[in-house]
Order: C-alpha cells, then structure tokens, then sequence
C-alpha cells in the first residue's frame, strides 16, 4: 500500500495541472502540435503592412542547411526596396583576382548596395533578418538589390569568403514573383532535399534547377543558407547558382550575415547624420536620379579640372557626370516630360545604369 501512493499522489498531481499551462510545456502529450511564432512581435509591429499570408518557417535541406520563411516580407516592403535601389543599379560585378570589381559574363544581373541603416523600413528589414539568424544586425553587410532579366544568371558560386570574418549565412529576399527560370539552386551533387516531395511542391522548376535543391523566386519569400558548418568550417555543399529568368523578372534583396560586426564604424555613421551618415548629403547617401546628368557634389567641376574623371572614372562618372561631359543634359525647364524621360534613359544606358520601366516597381 505504501508503494502505491507515491504513484497515486503524482497522478492527482498531474491531473491538478492538467491546465493550459502545464500542456504548454508538454506539448505533444495529447496529440497537439507545436504552434509557429513568425518572430518577435515588435519587429512585425513595425512593418508597412502586414504580410499578405501567414508568416512560417520552411526546412529544406540539411544537406546543405537551407530554410524558408514564407511571406517574410510585406508587398510593400518589397516596392519599398525596389523604389530605393533602382536607380542607382548598375551591371552587377564580381571580385576578380586581385580582389577588384570587375565585369564578366558569369553574372549578368545589375544591382546596387543599400546601406543597413539607410531607412527605417531597411532598418526594420535587417533587424528582422537578425531575428531569424540569431545575430547581431551589425553582423550584416549592407543590402544588395539584384535585377535579373530575361538570359540574365549568376554561375555557381559559393559566398563564404574566409577572412578574419567570414560571411556564414545569405538570407535571400525575394521581391517580385519570377514567371519562369530564375530559381537559387544548390548544384553539389551531394546536396539532398530533406523530403523528395519538396521538389515537386515547390516546382515546377527550369532545366537549370531540375535534379536539384532549388527554390522559385516567390514575392515576400525569404531564403537563408549557412555557407559554414557549425565547426566553422567551409560548406562545400552551400555551393549554389543564380539561374537563368526565362520568363518575366528577378529581383532580389541579398544579406550577407558575418561572423563578427562587419565594417562596424560605417555602421555607426550611417545612423548619425552629423558624421557622414543617413541626412548628412554626403555622396554615398545622396538621393538623385544620375540619368538626369547632375554633379552630386560640390567639387565636381574642380575635380574635373584636375583630371579625375580619367584618374577615377567609377565615381566620377556616377557622381560628377556633367563636369566630366559623360551625358546629356536634361534640365526639366527645357525638355517636355517625355522627351526628359527619353534623356535621363539615354544616360543611364551610356552610364551603364539600369533602363527600367518604373510600373515594374509597382508590382
């Protein structure tokens, strides 16, 4: 009899707390299932607009590791991005030998940087995406905005680049919904799905994601992937491609998250006004159309005296391209509204900057 009521006592226990509380923490033991939290609630407090589905998460491979947020982002969030990119894309580069910027035919997109705290709706982007990887929002590098076109790729790549602070995880966000091709495809042989009917779910998917882990460009969809093991290590199996768009247009907005604060004075400058940062006019925050043949700052004319727009044809010629005579000009006083559109086109094409059509932001 003694034996039993220690038995007996722990059952009124258990049916004493068999309250909402006690099933929270056991959760599973009558058969619930675990309820998804989309993140911290005052991240999603300070978005645009609510997310046009239920924010959850999506494991896809843990060959390598690859996760989906669905609907990570609001649709005006994503205008909100492209808004502030496009007129600053140029044709994307890649790091060449002697670790310079330079063109090649292995990524054809156009793209530009935004800086981390440029905005608080890019401010309130990145804090998210910190949330989600578990680290400081300083760790991340500023945002790059991609635009794919029709043909327009990136080969296979990986994005580690082992330093002192390697990038260990991407978090891709996906601004627009491709119509066909344009998918991020993971291209190691050994890369697995974690369930073979994701691929079917997830599909239908183009020539150059099929056979692989692969995810189609979805408005509001965000795709993170470790490019380093937990030991640190490189992840041979993080290698991954930008395919193809063959219907339709891709765009993107990439964080790369380091292991460490990444260029953490620009960091700080970038949200104190007086020091260079965000509503200081200093060039690298300068809001502007360059198609519009303007001089971005006031010592353009002397520096073009002085040679520079030879010695340093990048930056002058994207901010001092009418000292340097690298474009028309367009003044509004002179050109009705359709011939100044025709202008400003017609420098961006010459600059190298993106022509696009501005109802494609919109969408």
């Amino acid at each position: 009899m003694r034996a039993t009521l220690p038995l007996i006592f722990l059952l009124h226990v258990v049916l004493a707390l068999s309250g909402s509380d006690f099933e929270e923490r056991l959760i599973g033991w009558q058969g619930e299932t675990y309820t998804h939290s989309h993140g911290p609630p005052d991240e999603w407090a300070l978005t645009l607009d609510e997310p046009e589905g239920v924010p959850w998460v999506e494991t896809v491979s843990w060959s390598p590791r690859v996760f989906v947020y669905h609907n990570f982002l609001s649709s005006a969030e994503c205008r909100h991005i492209k808004r502030v990119a496009a007129p600053m894309m140029k044709q994307s580069s890649v790091v060449g030998q002697n670790g310079s910027s330079v063109l090649d035919t292995y990524r054809t997109s156009y793209g530009t940087f935004v800086k981390r705290r440029h905005d608080p709706v890019i401010e309130r982007v990145l804090r998210r995406v910190a949330a989600w990887t578990k680290t400081p929002v300083e760790n991340q590098e500023d945002l790059q905005v991609l635009r794919y076109g029709v043909g327009q790729k990136y080969g296979a790549h990986t994005d580690s680049l082992i330093d002192d602070s390697p990038r260990m995880a991407t978090v891709l966000l996906y601004l627009h919904d491709t119509e066909e091709g344009g998918e991020t495809a993971f291209t190691s042989p050994a890369a697995s799905w974690l369930d073979p009917q994701l691929e079917e779910r997830l599909g239908p998917f183009s020539e150059c994601a099929r056979g692989h882990v692969a995810f189609r460009p979805k408005k509001g969809d965000a795709l993170m992937f470790w490019s380093i093991k937990p030991d640190g290590t490189h992840d041979p199996l993080s290698m991954h491609t930008g395919c193809p768009v063959v219907r339709g247009v891709k765009w993107t907005a990439t964080s790369w998250v380091h292991t460490m604060p990444y260029n953490y004075e620009d960091y700080l400058k970038q949200g104190n006004p007086g020091k260079g940062g965000r509503g200081s006019g200093g060039d690298e925050e300068r809001e502007g159309e360059p198609g519009a043949c303007e001089d971005f700052h006031s010592q353009c004319s002397t520096w073009a005296s002085s040679g520079e727009c030879s010695k340093n044809p990048t930056y002058m010629n994207a901010n001092c391209g009418r000292a340097c005579r690298r474009c028309e000009p367009c003044d509004a006083d002179q050109l009705s509204g359709t011939e100044r559109l025709a202008c400003i086109n017609r420098n961006r094409k010459k600059l190298g900057f993106l022509v696009y059509d501005t109802t494609e932001l919109e969408w």
